[in-house]
């Protein structure tokens, strides 16, 4: 039963953070997409040794290594989010460091040129 609440929770933050994301214009398709697959893989890496090792004596080690994984996953998954280009342009970093000027009244910091 209490599956349900998880997936309530789930449906009301997913659509927390979509109202958020186009409200401060960084909603990209491509980017939810690419999520939602990375979800999907983590918990393919979580249930498979589960379901193929549940009774085996190696499942503790196993299950331990899919959780390093998983986490090491989704370092990487957050690394390349920063880094997603956005439909204006902009890297998912620099628009949310031009929202945090906004919010605060500072100006943005200069970007660099990168040739």
């Amino acid at each position: 039963m209490g599956w349900i609440a998880f997936v309530a929770l789930q449906f009301f933050f997913v659509v927390r953070g979509y109202r958020h994301a186009r409200s401060a214009k960084q909603w990209s398709w491509s980017l939810f997409f690419f999520a939602i697959a990375f979800a999907g893989v983590e918990v393919v890496i979580l249930t498979l040794p589960i379901i193929y090792l549940s009774n085996s004596h190696y499942f503790g080690v196993t299950y331990a290594a899919a959780w390093v994984i998983a986490a090491l996953n989704f370092i990487w998954f957050i690394m390349v989010c920063r880094r997603w280009r956005l439909p204006d342009g902009r890297t998912n970093l620099e628009a949310a460091r031009e929202e945090t000027a906004q919010q605060s009244n500072r100006p943005a910091l200069p970007e660099l040129d990168r040739k």
